[in-house]
């Protein structure tokens, strides 16, 4: 059973706790008048001296920003979005995962999140890829079949990787340091799109961090 803590900003749903790590954070930003999801909302997680210092996310098509392993400490939560007033809210993180739902009024002002609109949401999120290339950096290669190797922080459960830089119908896979692509027949130049991610579903809510896109290329003899 799940309950709620509402407050004319907040509303704070208490999560089932997991032990070993600090809190995932999963944030919801819609409008004030109306409750319609925000897209491309800037949300930001840190301290009043710097309000990103714990990461940095765009929300979603659901207007959803999630931030993993965040530390157990008192966190200022910064939301906001052009055309609408910035907002703030303190909360204590715990080992216990947690989703806020924030709204914001038509207008501006406020403090703002450094993340823009036009950003490409590829700031902290406690996931990122420090190394990604094709057969260990290689040049070239003579088989279609080649390793994606990569070197991650965080703690990825699933990766992706396509020809298309918008991975469409790519599908996620457990995660492997080297997994093996086939490179689309013909020869001359391949490029490789590669993502990693950390997905649960605790409660029923998904929880999902993506790491920025990656990509490297090879020639195929």
């Amino acid at each position: 059973m799940k309950y709620f803590i509402t407050t004319p900003l907040l509303s704070l749903l208490l999560m089932t706790a997991v032990a070993g790590y600090a809190a995932d954070v999963k944030v919801q930003v819609s409008e004030r008048e109306g409750n319609a999801p925000l897209v491309g909302a800037a949300v930001c997680l840190g301290t009043s001296a710097r309000i990103d210092q714990f990461g940095a996310r765009l929300t979603d098509h659901n207007g959803f920003a999630v931030f993993t392993d965040v530390p157990r400490t008192t966190i200022l939560v910064t939301a906001s979005g052009t055309g609408y007033k910035a907002e703030q809210e303190i909360m204590v993180t715990s080992t216990s995962n947690r989703v806020l739902l924030m709204s914001l009024p038509a207008g501006g002002g406020g403090v703002q999140c450094p993340l823009g609109k036009g950003s490409s949401g590829k700031a902290f999120s406690g996931l990122s890829v420090s190394r990604f290339a094709l057969n260990n950096g290689a040049a070239s290669a003579t088989s279609g079949q080649v390793t994606l190797d990569n070197v991650v922080q965080g703690q990825p459960t699933q990766y992706r990787a396509s020809a298309r830089a918008d991975f469409n119908g790519a599908k996620w896979q457990d995660y492997n340091k080297a997994p093996v692509f086939g490179l689309a027949a013909g020869t001359g130049k391949k490029t490789v799109y590669f993502q990693v991610r950390r997905h649960a579903i605790i409660n029923g809510a998904k929880l999902e961090t993506l790491s920025p896109v990656m990509q490297d290329s090879i020639f195929l003899q």
